[in-house]
């Protein structure tokens, strides 16, 4: 607006007033240090941290000042300064009474910084927001809707339980205004009181009630988000609003055929031409939770759900909202299976959005779904692997790992685990890991044979054994201890084919190696005669700097020494004498240890002999296992340790057996 017209010079009067600005054609000047906008240029400027600092200590003096000296003219501009400091992370707790100062004004202008500074820089754990309790009271008992609408935002945003139980009444007078605009602010402002005090749940019902019968989106909305925290809080009163039940489908059946006079007709509240989605999400939530363990509930909202699912247009990110939120409300009521095909259907459809939010949330409720109806979702397998294969997302890829394995059973794990074989090629480290772990997890499941079993994890050590973990070894070795002595013997011809072949060098990843030795002493006597154990051991030791490695290889060498003849026993005695000078302490004990035991030829065949079977960890926790008791703490006999060296450790002495 031009200067010269009293409206115009008003407004622009009231904007570099908020902007702490001289006016142009009066030459007023305010006793301020530097303006906001002069404030903001400046620490734009900085291009040090600690230019950016002495500008802003410069101007937190002025602050502190300006508050001692109780500048009520420009209290709010200074509040509008520090608004900004505490938004670039300086503190600004010196200025949090001058937000209850400028409340208690009558100003709107000033309430409005006040209110926007209070809910800026204080947090419900603030001792002094006690103080403001007061005047927003005071505010909500007033006339001027603005006002009651600032002391509502305030209320709503930093609530605590005392202030809820103080201002409930306040509050629910305001929803049985007749004014739409308060109304719609007093039902989001309940949602904040109902949670800081659940005793009130109850204060509120007649009042949540009567709003699902207004016919204002704003004021729907709200009624229709506290009805969903009043059911979260407090389960009992759902079939209080189970009586809504018509109200509510009839609202969505209009909203979804936008046609007429009723909800859905008016296109201010259409987002690229989906009908008011916030409301459609909100009231299917609603409905959902309506709808858990009714049945009739759930009959009676069956074909508003099937009009919802066909008529939105999935194209729009506001229509895939309220689709999402259709399907979970579908697959959470006691809907019929045609009704849950369809949800899966669409769910499947958001997984080929391009949108990688969108195909997160359909993985996520997928996932949920097949645990209830695994073969409705087998149908999504291609799009189940592309979101796999697709590297985009790193979120999206784990939600799909962890949907795809849902998916395996024993029919088709060998064609499933061969497709996301070509997966371990990905650069993630943390992918590949996790998929390993899957794969390990997978056929451990659900192996046809125990001979594909060896096969396919063999071949997961081969080309990605760095990423096996500790867990998945353990438990394939268990695996192999509790097998006949002909599988055995499968497996550890396979692995040690790995080290005789010379047509290349062999792989080197610890967790192979580790496999190798282990099976090799353990199972070695299953190999064809003429095998060469000590040097299949030797081989997979040499340039092993490891201590995990060169422990497991230094026993399976003693137990390869124990069985063979004199000649290997040499052998193996020999490459175990390498380690006696080892600058590891435990190699160096363990490899002595071991020369010393092959002195005794007849002793050394039973110390190492082969290790009995083995019990998966997870299966001793379902059978119930119990722990080894700890040691019973007893003190110590003064008269039984003369010598003053037992126990000399400090810890408790185990009770003497009986």
């Amino acid at each position: 607006r031009k200067p010269n017209s009293s409206f115009g010079r008003r407004d622009e009067r009231r904007e570099r007033y908020l902007l702490c600005e001289p006016l142009p054609w009066t030459g007023e000047a305010r006793d301020m240090s530097t303006r906001l906008r002069e404030l903001i240029r400046k620490v734009r400027q900085c291009k040090t941290a600690a230019e950016e600092r002495a500008v802003v200590a410069k101007e937190s003096a002025y602050l502190r000042d300006a508050f001692k000296r109780e500048d009520a003219g420009g209290r709010h501009r200074n509040i509008a300064k520090l608004m900004y400091l505490h938004m670039l992370g300086y503190p600004t707790h010196f200025g949090q009474m001058e937000c209850l100062k400028l409340i208690a004004r009558p100003s709107f202008a000033e309430k409005r910084i006040g209110y926007l500074g209070l809910m800026s820089l204080l947090d419900e754990k603030q001792e002094v927001l006690m103080l403001v309790t007061n005047s927003i009271q005071q505010d909500l008992k007033g006339k001027n809707q603005y006002s009651i609408g600032l002391a509502l935002c305030a209320l709503g945003n930093l609530c605590s339980a005392e202030m809820a139980r103080d201002l409930v009444v306040d509050v629910k007078r305001i929803m049985r205004s007749s004014t739409i605009y308060l109304k719609k602010k007093a039902a989001i402002c309940a949602v904040r009181l109902s949670q800081k005090a659940p005793e009130l749940v109850r204060d509120f019902m007649d009042e949540a009630l009567s709003l699902l019968d207004e016919r204002s989106h704003g004021v729907l909305l709200g009624a229709v988000t506290l009805a969903v925290e009043l059911c979260r809080l407090d389960p009992t009163v759902v079939d209080e609003f189970r009586d809504k039940l018509v109200n509510l489908i009839k609202m969505l059946k209009h909203l979804t055929t936008s046609s007429g006079s009723g909800y859905g007709s008016s296109g201010d509240h259409h987002v690229r031409g989906v009908p008011d989605p916030f409301l459609q999400v909100q009231i299917l939530h609603l409905l959902r939770l309506l709808g858990v363990g009714s049945p009739g509930a759930s009959d009676r909202m069956s074909d508003v759900l099937a009009q919802v699912a066909s008529s939105t247009d999935a194209s729009k990110n506001a229509g895939c909202a309220v689709l999402y939120e259709c399907a979970c409300t579908i697959l959470e009521i006691q809907s019929t299976g045609g009704l849950k095909v369809l949800a899966v259907n669409i769910l499947g459809k958001l997984l080929g959005h391009r949108d990688n939010n969108m195909r997160y949330v359909a993985l996520d409720a997928l996932v949920k779904v097949v645990r209830i109806d695994a073969s409705a979702v087998q149908r999504h397998k291609g799009a189940i692997l592309a979101a796999l294969a697709d590297g985009s997302d790193a979120s999206t890829r784990s939600k799909a790992i962890e949907l795809a394995f849902e998916l395996v059973t024993a029919k088709n794990v060998e064609d499933f685990v061969a497709e996301v074989f070509n997966l371990l090629d990905d650069d993630d480290p943390q992918f590949k890991a996790k998929l390993v772990d899957k794969i390990c997890g997978a056929v451990e499941a659900h192996a046809p044979t125990p001979t594909w079993h060896i096969a396919t994890i063999t071949k997961v050590l081969v080309s990605a054994g760095r990423h096996v973990s500790e867990a998945s070894l353990r438990s394939f070795l268990a695996f192999l201890t509790r097998q006949p002595p002909s599988v055995q013997e499968v497996a550890v011809r396979h692995l040690a084919d790995l080290f005789l072949d010379k047509s290349g060098a062999p792989p080197r990843s610890p967790q192979l190696l580790l496999c190798v030795l282990w099976c090799v002493g353990e199972f070695g006597a299953l190999l064809p005669d003429g095998a060469d154990q000590v040097g299949i051991l030797a081989a997979a030791l040499e340039g092993q700097e490891g201590a995990e490695i060169a422990e497991v290889g230094l026993t399976a060498l003693a137990k390869v020494g124990a069985r063979s003849g004199a000649q290997d026993r040499q052998r193996a005695r020999d490459v175990i004498s390498r380690f006696n000078s080892s600058v590891d302490l435990e190699l160096q004990a363990r490899s002595c240890e071991f020369g010393k035991l092959f002195d005794h030829k007849r002793l050394m065949p039973e110390v190492l002999e082969a290790i009995p079977p083995l019990e998966d960890q997870q299966e001793e926790a379902a059978a119930g296992v119990p722990e080894a008791a700890p040691a019973v703490p007893v003190e110590a006999d003064p008269m039984g340790d003369l010598l003053g060296d037992l126990g000399t450790s400090g810890g408790p002495v185990a009770a003497p057996a009986a």
